[in-house]
């Protein structure tokens, strides 16, 4: 049995403003109450550049409660603002983290120079930061999408009878030397090249398959051992009886200098590439993975407590992470955090479980996982749209990943929380899909979609509270418009089969970044009984740039009751109390800019009673100011109570909007008083 009350269509919501894309059939979306994936962290919430020295507004990124956020290492060189430390330290009191970019150190894409001068900037951001006392610093980005920004070259296309490429290297004595060729060969088999030295007998070098070519991130290192005279020494490399292979250097052991680049060579009917897994003389003659090495030990010798984030690829590639993580393994270097973006709609999960396979084949402990850029396909397009973000999320907290930050392509505007706001002041869709994900609390839940690879279509993830007695999903992604909800195994505040549950389906509708939405709209809501220990909710209508949640409370309980530690605090401190419903209260509103936002929704627009459940221990009369949805200030008087946290009630009336209202209860003109929570009639 149930009873359902339909509030308006969406289409007449939306005035035709949005129109669904039919792409797939009717879905069911399966969420298992009973199977915990791990407790709540928000670690999907924060965005690169998302908040800055000044902006946006605190009540704007409150309610997200992000885990994580990337900042540059300083203001002034790659990006003009949004400097680590100044935004740590205003992230701090949310619970908020960051992490260091630090290659923002420099200009252009980027304009790198030389070890030491990169030492020099990595000891000033560490030494800063440390001098700071920050202690919410997630750790410190290496590097960012070497794949595309590190200066390597190398040699390819050795094609043809004539190939080759000629080393001039110089050695101290004649004897026979180890020559270490940095090679890739994507042939699929072994390939060979002769090698002759001054013009003497070629002799044949082969090169085991690589799985690609530098493009890829494919490389491996062959080493023959050649006999060279004292001095001077031609050493050519060129094309084999088999296959094919590209070259990034040699290294000759006991030589002056030791490494010679290929693209330095005479390079005779081959091509000089560009390529971020090679090496050359702009990058200081070092792959990335010998920079992100020798980048890991000196951080560990500037703050050992410190953790690195790398390699920060700009797209996975099983080759690059394979070469990458063997080598740091080889060094005793591997990355605290591994790091790569997700910006093309590729499959994240099979993504997700090479990287794991690739850890488990060589050994490697299982690291943190942050996916430190993600926006679809469209990139600043679909940045912050709900329709696209909820695959994603759902996937990155399904497999654990422990932060994932959204990116940056609106580039005149940062400190917008990715794309999530209009402008610096207006929350569009995407920010109330945010907030939802950042009012879940308890566990996450384990949500099955109709195919965990399919990285547009339906997805979802959900969570449950057993002290706060409810369950929540959130889901969107491409659909014929109808998706059936199927929850099951409700756990026993909820009560057993034949028990009644109260379900709510709420939508943000988003049209595009720039356009304002002021609240969300109520899609369903009434009574659903338990059978075979779940129920199904079926809903159709539904759009696919738009973002759903469904609110589950056990029959008949409150849901006009706001905790203010569920609230966004400002500027004060969460406290717990045995006489305190839900055991804590906000305390310490005692500053200025103190205040608790207090998110409520609503049926219809009328005038409420508002009661507020606060205490006051200052022994005579003390005031808060309220207001409403940026309304003008009103005062409201507490008596004194018995003590702090020794609770009563006063009413007030508020006049709200049908749909989504934001109360504020700030530090008034006389005294001071605690919040526990407040009820509207």
């Amino acid at each position: 049995m149930k009873k359902i009350v339909v509030y308006a269509s969406l289409a007449a919501m939306l005035g035709g403003l949005i129109s669904a894309s039919p792409a797939h059939a009717a879905s069911n979306l399966t969420v298992d109450l009973s199977s915990v994936i791990g407790p709540v962290t928000h670690g999907s919430a924060g965005s690169l550049y998302g908040v800055i020295e000044n902006q946006p507004d605190n009540n704007l990124f409150l309610p997200l409660r992000a885990k994580a956020y990337i900042n540059p290492a300083v203001a002034g060189y790659q990006q003009p603002w949004g400097a680590v430390i100044p935004v740590a330290q205003r992230l701090a009191p949310s619970g908020s983290q960051v992490t260091v970019r630090l290659a923002d150190w420099f200009t252009g894409w980027y304009d790198y120079t030389n070890l030491q001068d990169w030492f020099n900037k990595m000891t000033t951001t560490v030494n800063d930061v440390k001098a700071a006392g920050l202690a919410n610093v997630y750790g410190y980005e290496l590097w960012n999408e070497p794949d595309g920004t590190w200066k390597g070259k190398f040699v390819g296309n050795i094609d043809y009878s004539d190939s080759y490429v000629e080393y001039t290297v110089s050695v101290p004595t004649a004897k026979a030397y180890a020559i270490a060729i940095r090679y890739a060969n994507g042939t699929g088999a072994a390939s060979t090249h002769q090698v002759s030295v001054n013009g003497g007998a070629a002799v044949t070098v082969s090169y085991p398959n690589t799985g690609g070519w530098f493009g890829s991130g494919a490389a491996s290192t062959q080493t023959v051992t050649l006999n060279l005279q004292a001095g001077s020494n031609k050493i050519r490399f060129a094309k084999g009886s088999v296959g094919y292979a590209e070259h990034d250097y040699i290294d000759v052991t006991g030589a002056s200098p030791v490494r010679y680049e290929a693209e330095n060579a005479t390079v005779n009917r081959s091509i000089v590439r560009n390529g971020g897994y090679a090496s050359s003389n702009v990058s200081g003659n070092l792959t990335f993975r010998e920079f992100f090495s020798q980048s890991h030990k000196k951080l560990k010798q500037l703050d050992p407590s410190a953790k690195s984030i790398g390699p920060s690829l700009a797209g996975y590639s099983h080759a690059a992470m394979l070469d990458f993580m063997t080598y740091q393994k080889a060094q005793n270097t591997l990355p605290d955090i591994t790091s790569w973006h997700q910006l093309l709609n590729e499959n994240f999960t099979a993504n997700y479980n090479d990287y794991r396979a690739i850890e488990a084949s060589l050994g490697i402990a299982a690291r943190p996982i942050s996916i430190n850029e993600y926006s679809g396909a469209g990139w600043l397009e679909d940045e912050g749209k709900p329709g696209v973000v909820a695959p994603l999320i759902a996937k990155f907290e399904r497999l654990k990943i422990d932060t994932a930050m959204q990116s940056y392509w609106d580039v005149p505007n940062p400190g917008r929380l990715g794309t999530l706001l209009a402008s610096s002041t207006q929350r569009n869709g995407g920010w109330w899909f945010y907030k939802w994900y950042g009012d879940m609390s308890g566990n996450m839940v384990s949500v099955t979609p109709p195919n965990v690879n399919d990285i547009l279509a339906l997805d979802g993830f959900a969570n449950v509270d057993a002290t706060k007695k409810y369950a929540s999903v959130l889901f969107g992604g491409v659909t014929d418009g109808s998706v059936n909800a199927v929850i099951k195994n409700f756990p026993s505040f909820f009560g057993g089969n034949g028990s009644k549950v109260h379900v709510r389906v709420d939508w943000t509708p988003f049209v595009n970044r720039s356009t304002a939405v002021n609240s969300t709209k109520t899609l369903l809501e009434g009574d659903y009984t338990i059978s075979n220990n779940q129920i199904t909710v079926p809903m159709s209508g539904l759009y696919n740039n738009d973002g759903y949640r469904i609110s589950i409370t056990p029959y008949g309980q409150a849901t006009n009751v706001y905790e203010a530690e569920d609230a966004a605090v400002n500027r004060a401190n969460i406290a717990s109390g045995g006489t305190a419903s839900g055991g804590k209260y906000v305390a310490q509103i005692d500053h200025s800019d103190s205040y608790v936002d207090f998110y409520v929704n609503v049926p219809t627009a009328k005038t409420y009673t508002m009661t507020i459940r606060y205490a006051n221990g200052t022994g005579a009369n003390a005031t808060h100011n309220y207001a409403y949805n940026g309304g003008g200030w009103s005062t409201v008087t507490y008596p004194a109570t018995g003590g702090w946290g020794q609770f009563g009630t006063v009413n007030v009336n508020v006049n709200l909007t049908a749909g989504d209202n934001i109360i504020r209860l700030a530090k008034g003109s006389i005294g001071y008083a605690e919040l526990d929570s407040i009820t509207l009639n």
